[in-house]
């Protein structure tokens, strides 16, 4: 019986480690000067074009999985990217109305030793009906930094892309 018990705890401890959490995606702030000051003309919104509300891994490793929504992750990258738009934008009034609409496809952080690696994919489709596919790589010792940090780092990669600098300046 002792030994039934025994066998039931040291189970248990093995599997409580095991099963799907949920990770909640959140702003990863940027300091001052990674995305260098941008001429806009016009009024810009950015989208969140990711329909898909459907779970999916994130991080998976012995047993531990961490698991989030394309919607939510393309929603912070939305927000993140509309608020570094007004911080390193040089604004010019025009009537023109441009828009970016923002899609995440893919996320996904490997560990490695004591190191976390992440890649995102995303597309842009820029109101002009061009479509910017990318990838974009990120790490970090904290599984939560290198996730929230990989979201970050596409939004200085958008902003970066000399032809969402020509459409915004255009």
């Amino acid at each position: 019986m002792k030994s039934n018990l025994l066998l039931l705890i040291i189970v248990s401890a093995l599997l409580s480690g095991c099963g799907t959490m949920q990770f909640t995606p959140q702003e990863y702030p940027l300091r001052d000067g990674l995305i260098p000051p941008m001429k806009v003309i016009g009024n810009v919104s950015i989208k969140n074009s990711q329909d898909s509300k459907e779970a999916a891994i994130i991080y998976s490793y012995g047993g531990s999985k961490l698991a989030s929504d394309y919607n939510k992750i393309t929603q912070v990258m939305v927000e993140q990217s509309t608020k570094e738009l007004k911080k390193n934008s040089q604004l010019i009034s025009s009537s023109k109305l441009k828009s970016i609409d923002l899609k995440v496809t893919y996320l996904l952080s490997s560990y490695k030793f004591m190191y976390w690696t992440s890649e995102l994919k995303y597309t842009a489709t820029l109101g002009n009906g061009r479509k910017i596919d990318k990838t974009v790589t990120h790490g970090s010792g904290i599984l939560a930094q290198d996730l929230n940090g990989c979201i970050a780092e596409s939004v200085i990669d958008l902003f970066k892309d000399d032809s969402v600098r020509r459409y915004l300046a255009e």
